[in-house]
């Protein structure tokens, strides 16, 4: 019976390790989809996977923060994106309309090879790639595949 602990702590470990990590969300601006304080599972991308669009990722090196971040990836390389008037445009095909956005100036940008364009799900309060820019493919720590903690709030993202 004392081996059990140890059983668990090395599952736990082999599991961090090898398959993702556990992201702790700080502030406000991935509301309403994720709440300041709740705990994400984050995977790498591995082997053939790569980021899709509406996928939730964590960010590391994005410009003017040291913190790491959450957000969703709205457009890849060479996706043309037009955003403005509570709208998301991506490719002339209708992406979302968000009545929080409000009537944000129209901009118009194509994503650069390797990059990929970040939004907070709470568009007005967010600090995202219409801050910052587009950020590398590098940065893109993994997904979030679900929220664990507070457990009442468990669901798959």
């Amino acid at each position: 019976m004392t081996l059990l602990p140890l059983l668990m702590l090395t599952i736990l470990f082999l599991t961090v390790v090898l398959v993702g990590s556990p992201y702790v969300v700080r502030g406000s601006s991935m509301y309403p989809t994720l709440k300041d304080g709740d705990r994400v599972f984050v995977v790498p991308y591995r082997g053939n996977t790569t980021p899709s669009r509406g996928d939730i990722v964590v960010l590391k090196n994005v410009p003017g923060s040291n913190e790491l971040l959450i957000k969703r990836i709205v457009a890849l390389q060479g996706d043309r994106l037009i955003i403005g008037n509570g709208e998301v445009v991506i490719n002339g095909e209708y992406e979302y309309k968000s009545a929080r956005m409000g009537s944000l100036k129209v901009e118009e940008k194509t994503v650069p090879d390797g990059m990929v364009y970040v939004m907070g799900d709470n568009e007005l309060h967010s600090f995202d790639s219409r801050t910052f820019g587009p950020v590398s493919e590098n940065s893109v720590i993994g997904k979030a595949l679900f929220i664990f903690w507070p457990f009442g709030d468990w669901q798959r993202l």
